[in-house]
């Protein structure tokens, strides 16, 4: 079977079982599949939704304000690095500073955002 025709036929399937009412493992037992395989599908159906729906990415957009020697030049100098959001909030890492140390902070700006 062709891997497009697999895929046809596990989204049929995970059609099917969202309709029966009947647990992951109880379906598969029913139509012969191995857990872990439908389990495969159902996450890989998942992204792929979330990716269209355009959900998934968690990447932010950076406006690069100069790529001039000039610039490099004053970040090195200064052992900064500046990170700022439109909305106002800004955060100032010294280029020394120990990388495990601004974890907690990178997670609490995460979940306030």
């Amino acid at each position: 079977m062709a891997p497009h025709q697999k895929d046809a036929l596990m989204k049929s399937h995970l059609s099917r079982w969202e309709s029966s009412g009947l647990t992951q493992i109880a379906y598969c037992r029913e139509h012969d599949i191995k857990p872990h395989i439908f389990s495969y599908y159902k996450a890989k159906v998942s992204y792929g939704e979330k990716e269209a729906e355009g959900s998934s990415s968690r990447l932010i957009p950076v406006d690069l304000l100069s790529s001039s020697n000039s610039l490099t030049k004053q970040m090195i100098d200064s052992d900064l690095i500046k990170l700022s959001h439109s909305n106002g909030f800004s955060l100032d890492v010294k280029l020394s500073s120990e990388m495990s140390s601004l974890k907690p902070l990178l997670d609490l700006v995460k979940s306030i955002a």
